[in-house]
């Protein structure tokens, strides 16, 4: 984590306050706000769909009369378990993250690059967003040797939905910028 000064903290809130309060906002279109929000859910839905393919592909070669009518008729019989709870997590996901994604995607790019503490957010999303994913892909894989580590895509997604937000909140209270950011979402807001 980067340590800051009050100096820069106060610095930095004070151009995205005037860059915001200046009128030189973007308004995202839908389409973009839409790949961005449903990116993880959508990652989190194939690899529990795999992962449910490679239990199913194991235990057939264990049990091979248990699953001899197809992965179709498994998959709606059992399956269905571990990818239904999935894409409903991940549904969740994508309304909560597509308020996130407006008030950061209303923020010009430039600013956006410049800033210290969006840089730094980002940097911390994107380290927490591939630590789960990497959770994910392991829990796929160990899916053939462990039955149950199919479960660990939407219990990652799970808590991923909530540790983002965690992580996030406590970076902002570190950092001290709470109120500016708070500012700054309701001028967003007033758009």
């Amino acid at each position: 984590m980067a340590n800051f000064t009050k100096a820069e903290i106060d610095a930095d809130m004070a151009i995205l306050t005037d860059k915001l309060s200046s009128g030189d906002r973007v308004i995202p279109s839908s389409s973009d706000l839409l790949k961005k929000c449903f990116f993880i859910p959508v990652i989190s839905v194939v690899l529990s769909f795999v992962s449910t393919m490679i239990f199913y592909l194991v235990d057939s070669q264990r049990y091979p009369d248990v699953y001899s009518e197809g992965f179709l008729k498994f998959l709606t019989s059992d399956g269905w378990v571990v990818v239904v709870p999935t894409a409903i997590i991940g549904l969740f996901f994508s309304l909560m993250t597509y308020n996130n994604l407006i008030a950061y995607l209303t923020i010009p790019e430039n600013v956006r690059q410049s800033s210290l503490i969006l840089s730094h957010l980002k940097r911390v999303v994107k380290r927490t967003i591939t630590f789960f994913l990497v959770f994910m892909l392991l829990s796929t894989i160990s899916s053939g040797f462990i039955s149950w580590m199919a479960f660990g895509v939407p219990a990652s997604e799970l808590a991923l939905f909530f540790i983002v937000n965690i992580v996030v909140g406590m970076e902002v209270n570190r950092i001290g910028s709470g109120l500016a950011l708070e500012k700054i979402s309701s001028l967003i807001k007033k758009i």
